[in-house]
C-alpha cells in the first residue's frame, strides 16, 4: 500500500499496483511492462530535505512532468517505527498501516523496484529518515539535499508541532552530512540546493537542479493545481495546508516567512546554534541557480573579442584587460533594425572620440571597427531585432595597476550583438507605447568637473547605484538630477518633458547628449514643435502635461509617473507624435547592412 496509481505513492491507494506486482511474482497472466519509457533505464532521485522546506512544492513540480512518478516520503512508517519510536505524531498509526515499516524492503520495493511507464522516479525523503538502513542504494541512484537555515526550519516547526516537540534531532542535519560524506567517499559529487533559492529564483534553480541530474527542464515544474493532490502521503491533511493553497513556488507563502534569530526562545536558540556550523558547511557546496537568458536564441551566439570570432561561452577577456582593472574601457550601443544599423556613422565616432580623450593607443579606424560588426551580424545571421554593445578597452596590462603605461598590447575591441527587440533599460520589451514609472534618485549626476559624461566610458557606478534605488522602489528607472538640483536624465536614457505644447529637455552638461536625444530635437523641430534646452526643476516635472525618455534601445518612452506623481497625459499626443516621426527619420537615413 505504499504506490499509488494517481502518480504519488505516500497514501493507501496502491493495492492495485501491488496485486499486480505479486501476480508476476506468482507466474500469473499479469505481465509487467519493461522498466521506464520505452524500456529506458529509470532515473532514480532521492531528495532528502529538511523539514519544513520547499520539499511537498518540489515534489508536485517533478509530478508535473508527464515523464516522472513520484513517491511521498516512503521511509515515514520506518523513521515512527525503527528510527523514533516515541516521536509524537498524530497520524502514528496512520502511517504505519499505510506503509511498508521495514525500511530496507521500502528501498528494495520502493526506491529501486520497477517503474511502469515513466522514466523518471522522484522519491522525496526527510533526511531524517537516512537511518538504519542499508545504504549501497543511494550509489545508484541520484540524491538531492534540500537545506534551509536551522532557525526558520525550527520557527516553522515549532509553530506546527509546539516547542516542547522541536529539537536539533528533527532538523535532519546530521543525516545530510552523512549523506554528502558518503557520497564524496565514492567520489560523487553531492547535489545541494538552497530553499531560499527554490522559493525566489525557482526557474533558475530547477533548471541547474536537472542539469545536475541529467534530464531536461520541463517548464511544466514552475506551477500546479491547488491541492490537496494525490501523490499527498496520509500526513498531508496535517502539514501541507499552506502548500495546498499555492499553485507555485512563492516566497510569500506563511511557511517560508523569514524568523529572526532573536524571536526564538531560548530552547530553540540553543538548538539554532548547535545546527548552523552544520548547515553553512551544507551551504558552501550549494548548487548556483542557472542563469535565465531573456531569449534563448542568445544561448550560442558569436562574440568578436580582439579580432576573433569565438561562441559565447569562450568569449572572454584577460584578468589583465584595464577593464577588469579600473573600467577602463569606452563602448557604445547600436541597434539593428530592418537590414539597417542606425545611426551607425554617428556610433563609431562616439566610441573614437572618447578613447582619444582617455588617450588610448591604436584607436581601431571606422572600417575596422564596422568589418568586425559586420563580421558578428553575418556569423549569428542578425539583420533585425539586434543590439550590439561595442566596446573598446585599453587592452591588457602586463601588471596590475593604475598606470596605462602598463598597457603594451594596445586596445581591445569587443563586438557583442545579441537578439533584443526595442526595450526599456530594465531589459522588459516594449510593446507599443507602454509608460514607464520613474523615481527621482538621491545619487547625483556626475558633472564635468567630476568626471565629464561626454566620455562614454565603461565605469557606469554612477549610474548603477541610481538604478538600484529605481529597482528597491519597484519602478523602470531612476531620474538622476546634477549637483546644483536640476533633472540630468535617467539612469540610463535621457529626458524630456513638454509643458504647453513646449518640449523642454536638460542642457547637456551633467548628463550624455545622447545621439537619439539630438535625433529627437531634430525631428522635433521639423515637425514645427518648439524645443528648449535649460535647467529643468523637479516641480517642474511633476506638474507638466507630458514626459518620455529617449535612448538607442526604446527609442521615444513615454513616462506615466515620477515619484507617485501621475502625468496629466500618461502617454502624450507630443509623446505619440515624435515616437512615429522618430523612427521613421532614423531609419530612412540608416545605412543597410551588406548582404
Amino acid at each position: 500500500r505504499w504506490m499509488s496509481d494517481g502518480g504519488g505513492a505516500g497514501g493507501a491507494g496502491g493495492a492495485e499496483a501491488l496485486l499486480r506486482e505479486m501476480a508476476v511474482k506468482r507466474g500469473g497472466r499479469v505481465r509487467r511492462r519493461r522498466e521506464g519509457a520505452g524500456g529506458s533505464p529509470v532515473v532514480r532521485i532521492n531528495l532528502w530535505s529538511s523539514p519544513r522546506c520547499a520539499s511537498t512544492s518540489l515534489m508536485y513540480s517533478f509530478a508535473q512532468r508527464s515523464d516522472t512518478k513520484v513517491v511521498d516520503e516512503p521511509l515515514y512508517a520506518h523513521y515512527l517505527k525503527n528510527i523514533r519510536p516515541t516521536a509524537y505524531r498524530p497520524y502514528r498509526e496512520e502511517v504505519l498501516a499505510a506503509q511498508l515499516n521495514d525500511g530496507d524492503k521500502v528501498i528494495k520495493k520502493v526506491v529501486m523496484g520497477p517503474v511502469e511507464n515513466k522514466r523518471i522516479l522522484f522519491l522525496k525523503h526527510m533526511a531524517k529518515h537516512f537511518s538504519h538502513i542499508k545504504e549501497d542504494f543511494i550509489f545508484k541512484t541520484k540524491n538531492v539535499i534540500l537545506i534551509r537555515h536551522p532557525v526558520q526550519v525550527l520557527a516553522s516547526w515549532s509553530a506546527t508541532l509546539q516547542e516542547e516537540n522541536t529539537s536539533y534531532d528533527d532538523m535532519g542535519l546530521r543525516e545530510q552530512l552523512q549523506l554528502v560524506q558518503r557520497l564524496q567517499d565514492k567520489n560523487i559529487k553531492p547535489i545541494i540546493i538552497s530553499n531560499d533559492n527554490l522559493i525566489t529564483k525557482p526557474e533558475a534553480t530547477l533548471r541547474a537542479l536537472c542539469s545536475e541530474l541529467g534530464i531536461e527542464f520541463d517548464r511544466k515544474m514552475l506551477s500546479w493545481p491547488r491541492g490537496p493532490r494525490p501523490e499527498d502521503g496520509v500526513w498531508g491533511k496535517y502539514w501541507y495546508h499552506n502548500t495546498h493553497a499555492s499553485t507555485n513556488f512563492h516566497p510569500a507563502m506563511k511557511t517560508h516567512k523569514f524568523v529572526d534569530m532573536a524571536q526564538l526562545s531560548m530552547k530553540l536558540r540553543l538548538e539554532a546554534e548547535r545546527a548552523i556550523p552544520e548547515y553553512e558547511q551544507l551551504a558552501r557546496l550549494q548548487l548556483k541557480p542557472s542563469p535565465i537568458l531573456p531569449d534563448e536564441r542568445n544561448k550560442d551566439i558569436f562574440v568578436h573579442v580582439g579580432g576573433v570570432l569565438k561562441r559565447r561561452d569562450e568569449a572572454k577577456v584577460s584578468v589583465f584587460d584595464s577593464s577588469v582593472q579600473g573600467g577602463d574601457a569606452v563602448w557604445e550601443g547600436l541597434r539593428v533594425y530592418k537590414d539597417r544599423i542606425l545611426d551607425f556613422h554617428e556610433h563609431i565616432q562616439r566610441l573614437q572620440d572618447s578613447a582619444r580623450a582617455l588617450l588610448f593607443e591604436h584607436v581601431p579606424e571606422k572600417e575596422e571597427i564596422a568589418q568586425a560588426i559586420f563580421e558578428t551580424l553575418k556569423a549569428n545571421d542578425m539583420r533585425d531585432e539586434t543590439h550590439i554593445r561595442l566596446t573598446l578597452t585599453r587592452g591588457d596590462k602586463v601588471t596590475s595597476g593604475m598606470s596605462p603605461t602598463n598597457n603594451q598590447a594596445g586596445s581591445c575591441l569587443i563586438v557583442l550583438a545579441e537578439w533584443k527587440p526595442p526595450m526599456d533599460s530594465s531589459g522588459k520589451r516594449v510593446s507599443g507605447l507602454k509608460p514607464q514609472r520613474l523615481v527621482s534618485s538621491s545619487i547625483r549626476r556626475n558633472s564635468p568637473a567630476f568626471l565629464d559624461s561626454k566620455i562614454h566610458h565603461n565605469n557606469l557606478l554612477n549610474n548603477i547605484l541610481a538604478k538600484i534605488q529605481a529597482n528597491n522602489a519597484n519602478v523602470d528607472d531612476a531620474l538622476m538630477l546634477d549637483s546644483n538640483g536640476f533633472v540630468s536624465e535617467t539612469n540610463a536614457t535621457n529626458f524630456f518633458i513638454v509643458r504647453d505644447g513646449v518640449v523642454l529637455t536638460p542642457r547637456p552638461d551633467s548628463c550624455l547628449p545622447g545621439i537619439t536625444r539630438g535625433n529627437v530635437i531634430k525631428v522635433a523641430r521639423q515637425q514645427g514643435l518648439e524645443v528648449e534646452e535649460r535647467n529643468i526643476s523637479l516641480a517642474e516635472v511633476y506638474t507638466c502635461d507630458e514626459a518620455f525618455t529617449t535612448g538607442t534601445m526604446g527609442g521615444v518612452l513615454p513616462v506615466s509617473e515620477i515619484d507617485g506623481r501621475p502625468m496629466k497625459f500618461p502617454i502624450g499626443p507630443v509623446t505619440q507624435k515624435l515616437q512615429d516621426a522618430y523612427i521613421k527619420y532614423v531609419y530612412m537615413n540608416a545605412p543597410f547592412l551588406p548582404k
